[in-house]
Order: structure tokens, then sequence, then C-alpha cells
């Protein structure tokens, strides 16, 4: 375990200006996130107040679970859209795509929501790797999608191993830090995690992964206490791309 530094600092006193959140779950009644409009109006307002300038929404697609389709995704940004604060907080709509063989299957027969040019959103079961993890990764990759994982630092099933990271870094993955990982959010056993990757500067880029107000309270209350200010401040600037 790293030492920790005595300052402390909220998550919400690190956000550049003009920072944009790439993973969230804005979009009214399609998952787990927002289920109305109103609650997508009021969590985008708060999200405002964090120093979030823009987000890109990203809702689930999970086979089984949450069903959802490129019609699906793009009818509840419409909807989220018809509000001015909401159109104007959201620069695009993507998804969160659960690495299986559906997601496989669904992309030899249509295109993926990227969430800038051809960035796409992965994440992986939180508790038992796919078998054949590396043989879709790499279906995906000669489609010529960059990939991203989502909070790297929750699989269970990688935390024995920082080679384990290592390999996925060196297949060309993009690793996704959840800034609530920080905060313990997660547990202490993911919060731990976060900081050795990011001390180990395994991260590409951040995403709040808000589904609620909950999440919200967390970069308002929960101070942190993090190694190495620096490299969390230069890590946040690189969701920067995005806004282009």
């Amino acid at each position: 375990m790293f030492p920790f530094i005595k300052t402390r600092y909220y998550l919400k006193d690190f956000l550049p200006e003009n920072y944009i959140d790439i993973h969230n779950h804005l979009l009214p009644g399609i998952d787990d996130g927002a289920k109305t409009t109103q609650e997508t109006t009021e969590l985008i307002a708060a999200m405002k107040e964090l120093n979030i300038h823009k987000g890109i929404a990203t809702p689930h697609t999970f086979n089984s679970k949450w069903n959802n389709t490129s019609q699906t995704i793009k009818a509840a940004f419409g909807i989220a859209t018809k509000e001015k604060a909401n159109k104007e907080f959201l620069k695009n709509y993507a998804s969160e795509y659960m690495l299986d063989s559906s997601l496989i299957a669904k992309m030899k027969e249509e295109e993926l929501l990227c969430i800038h040019d051809n960035f796409l959103l992965l994440e992986l079961p939180l508790l038992s790797s796919p078998f054949n993890l590396y043989e879709m990764l790499f279906e995906i990759k000669i489609k010529n999608y960059k990939i991203i994982l989502a909070h790297p630092e929750r699989y269970f099933y990688l935390h024995n191993s920082i080679a384990k990271y290592e390999k996925l870094k060196e297949f060309g993955i993009f690793f996704q830090l959840n800034l609530l990982s920080l905060t313990g959010y997660y547990g202490k056993i993911i919060q731990k995690k976060a900081v050795e990757l990011l001390e180990n500067d395994l991260y590409d880029f951040t995403g709040s992964d808000i589904h609620s107000k909950t999440e919200i309270n967390q970069f308002k209350t929960v101070k942190l206490q993090i190694p190495n200010k620096k490299k969390m401040e230069h890590l946040l600037l690189n969701n920067s791309i995005f806004l282009k």
C-alpha cells in the first residue's frame, strides 16, 4: 500500500475547468441510472455544480439485463435533450457495453456506439473473467475500435497481480478510472487498487459513473487521501480530447 499524504481534498476540487465526463448513467428509464427526465435534469444540474462541464451519456448494454440498442439509446437521448439545459450539457450518447459473446455477435451486424470517434467503452463481469477475454478483445480491435475499459480497479480477479493489468495495457487497452473508487464508495479494497493503478500510471481517462445523487454527494462530502496530487490533476486533463 502506498503511503497517503496528509493533505486531503474533496473529489470536486480536482475537476479541471471544462471537464467532460465520459461515463455516466443519465439517460432516463433505460438502465439502473436516472428513471425520469426530471431526474436526468436534476443530476445534470448537480454535476454542473461539481464543475463538470459536459457529459457523454453511456447507458448499459448488457444482454438479458439491459437489452439496449442503438435505437433505444438514441430515443432516450432525444427525450432527455428536449430540456434545453440537458441538451447543452449532453454532448453525445454511446453505451457501456458488457463484453460477452452477444456483444461480438452484435458488432458483426451493426456499428457500436462510440463515445468519440472509434473509442468504445467496455465493462467486464465484476467477479469472474471471461474465459476467452483476449479472443473477444482481439475481435473488437480488428474492427478498428479503440477499447476503453471501464473501472478496471473493480475487477477482483485482476487484483492479485499488477502483471494482469500490464498485459491488458500491452494489448492496447485504455483504462478509465471511476473517480468514485478513490472515495472508497465501492469499498476499501477497490480504493487501494485504484490508488495503486494511479501511482503506476496505468490510467488513461476518468469518469464519474454517476447513477444518482448518492454518487454526486461523494464528490462533495468525502475527502481523498492520495499520494500524488499532480498525477491526479494530469490524468483528469486527458478527457479533454473528447471535447473536440
